[in-house]
């Protein structure tokens, strides 16, 4: 049928700002995810390929199928992808990035957070006043950027959106692959971790990783698919033309039942 495929790949690793010129971050290069695009990119069947990545992530070398979205915070990734899968026909996604589990919420001291909760004594002691007390005494106000001569300062952290958890909603007929890190595990707990995180979120594939297994270009790697096998990978190299692929194969069954 002559059929081309639009890809969205995420890459690299959120920023969530402390205030107007400091972040938390994560390692997250997006070394993997320039090779998983450069992958698609040599692909016949692949039209336009939306690569969203970190202000610092590598990025895939020169094609002209591939469009580079820079994002920050989760909040700017989930506006960015929204507008996307609004805008476009989107295939399959490869969500490769380093999402923050964490937010900053509020900035204080230590001897603000005293004084709070001096002024509050009468007030049992609890959980939700010490929110409060963080909150009420965040010392980022209209400033932009907090003194570097601020005491013993404080974040508090929240929780940001799972973004796996949005993409079958967001892209209900694509392929979807999803990616789990974790640290110094077996590979058995590796692969049923992968399948609970494929079920939780629905998606077609879960390429479960191991940060101990990870050095330079050497990348130990299970490619989990729902239909219950399991393909497995040694170099990032070898996971971007696993990832690819796979994901064209099943484009193309796909592609087969509807012509």
């Amino acid at each position: 049928m002559g059929e081309s495929a639009n890809i969205l790949i995420t890459s690299g690793g959120t920023s969530e700002p402390i205030d107007n010129v400091r972040v938390i971050t994560n390692l997250g290069t997006g070394r993997l995810g320039s090779l998983i695009a450069d992958r698609f990119a040599q692909q016949e069947k692949v039209g336009k390929i939306f690569y969203v990545c970190g202000d610092n992530s590598k990025v895939p070398q020169n094609s002209k199928k591939v469009t580079v979205i820079r994002t920050r915070s989760v909040r700017d990734l989930k506006k960015e992808l929204t507008r996307l899968m609004e805008e476009n026909r989107i295939d399959a996604v490869i969500h490769s990035m380093a999402v923050s589990d964490y937010t900053v919420n509020s900035v204080t001291t230590i001897g603000a957070l005293a004084e709070y909760l001096d002024k509050n004594s009468e007030r049992k002691l609890s959980e939700a006043l010490i929110q409060r007390g963080i909150s009420s005494t965040d010392v980022r106000g209209e400033a932009g950027k907090i003194s570097s001569k601020l005491p013993s300062p404080i974040i508090l952290l929240g929780p940001t959106p799972k973004i796996i958890a949005l993409l079958r909603g967001m892209a209900p007929e694509s392929v979807i692959v999803g990616f789990k890190l974790l640290d110094h595990v077996t590979s058995e707990e590796l692969v049923s971790t992968a399948r609970d995180l494929m079920e939780k979120n629905d998606c077609d594939m879960v390429l479960a990783n191991d940060s101990a297994r990870i050095s330079g270009d050497r990348h130990t790697g299970y490619l989990v698919d729902r239909d219950g096998s399991i393909n497995t990978y040694n170099t990032k190299q070898d996971i971007a033309e696993g990832i690819a692929s796979e994901v064209m194969q099943k484009l193309e069954e796909k592609w087969a039942k509807t012509s």
